[in-house]
């Protein structure tokens, strides 16, 4: 009876140990499969979202990236990249040349980039081999994980790139003569002004050139008015060349007057480009029969150079460029003036040029 009682203490607890490992893998399958479901979820989500996000472990190797990541490099390599380290990745796409800003400098461009490695805490713009611009985020999480996000940005961009060029294309028309493809009036106002306060700050020299083509009125009257903008557009690509130097500008003043703002230019310099400018039309030898000076297009300069100060007056330069226009056209045309008081009053009682 001893025996038979000791045999079923074992099958009991054979049994009682069965039910336990029994109910053990029952557990552990419910646990399996909860993480299963878990992993379907976050997969889900991850996949839901709107943007490439890839998520490295504590050791900077890959875990998992989204649906939209794998339209992105490294992510759409055919090689596996799961398990692999960022810098394993960068390398393959540095060696592939896909990284367009790294090309020549590599080691270099990879060190940078490591030695920031999540620290991307704002939004860095960049622009892809493939022609997309992205934003790229990378978040650190309290365990150590990074997350990088790249966001599509492109449509933004290129609505950006388009207005900015629409803005450029605007202040273009609205500061460029129609007719003559140089500056209109309303940009040499503001380019005068600013070069005139630039010197007044410097107490430099700021000179002045008004240019009016001769008997112009005959000119259309003679060839017709097509003729005549063609013969204005040709003044001043000639009067373009004419001024070499950084900052100064041609522009079309009015109907056939033309003005040459030249800043730190003193009064022999002014003249000097003046001749330039009588010389270089002479060369260009454009017919106009019905002119009283010349058979070839003429046109009379009136040059006025001065020491800017803040005492002085921008209107001041204007009225003696002007005047000295009026001077050279009393004096024959064809021809530059420099400003005088003296040759002003000498001509004020000669008769108007016609």
């Amino acid at each position: 009876m001893a025996w038979l009682s000791r045999s079923a203490a074992a099958r009991a607890i054979d049994t009682g140990a069965g039910a336990d490992v029994r109910r053990l893998q029952h557990e552990l399958g419910q646990a399996q499969a909860q993480r299963q479901a878990s992993e379907v979820r976050l997969r889900e989500v991850i996949d839901a979202v709107p943007a490439g996000v890839a998520i490295y472990d504590n050791q900077d190797r890959l875990l998992a990236f989204n649906r939209e990541g794998a339209n992105h490099y490294p992510y759409r390599s055919q090689q596996s990249t799961i398990g692999e380290t960022f810098e394993t990745l960068m390398h393959r796409e540095l060696q592939a040349g896909r990284i367009p800003d790294a090309v020549g400098q590599e080691d270099a461009w990879l060190a940078l980039r490591m030695a920031g490695r999540g620290a991307v805490d704002t939004p860095l713009l960049w622009h892809a081999d493939d022609g997309q611009w992205v934003h790229l985020y990378e978040i650190c999480t309290p365990s150590g994980y990074l997350v990088m996000t790249r966001l599509d940005m492109t449509p933004m961009v290129e609505k950006g790139l388009a207005l900015e060029q629409a803005n450029e294309k605007l202040l273009r028309l609205s500061t460029t003569d129609g007719l003559t493809g140089i500056a209109n009036r309303r940009m040499f106002d503001q380019t005068l002004q600013t070069e005139w306060q630039r010197s007044a700050r410097g107490g430099s020299n700021l000179s002045l050139l008004l240019i009016d083509i001769d008997h112009f009125k005959h000119y259309n009257d003679h060839y017709g008015h097509q003729t005549g903008d063609e013969c204005l557009r040709q003044a001043a690509s000639i009067l373009v060349l004419c001024a070499k130097r950084s900052g100064e500008l041609v522009a079309r003043y009015s109907g056939a007057e033309f003005a040459i703002v030249l800043p730190g230019t003193d009064a022999p310099e002014a003249m000097a480009i003046a001749r330039r400018c009588l010389a270089q039309l002479a060369s260009a030898r454009i017919a106009h029969e019905d002119s009283p000076v010349s058979p070839w297009l003429t046109v009379s300069i009136g040059v006025a150079s001065m020491e800017v100060s803040h005492d002085e007056l921008r209107a001041t330069l204007l009225l003696q460029a002007d005047s000295a226009l009026y001077c050279a056209k009393k004096a024959g045309r064809t021809r530059a003036e420099l400003y005088d008081p003296a040759v002003v009053s000498a001509l004020a009682s000669r008769p108007a040029p016609l």
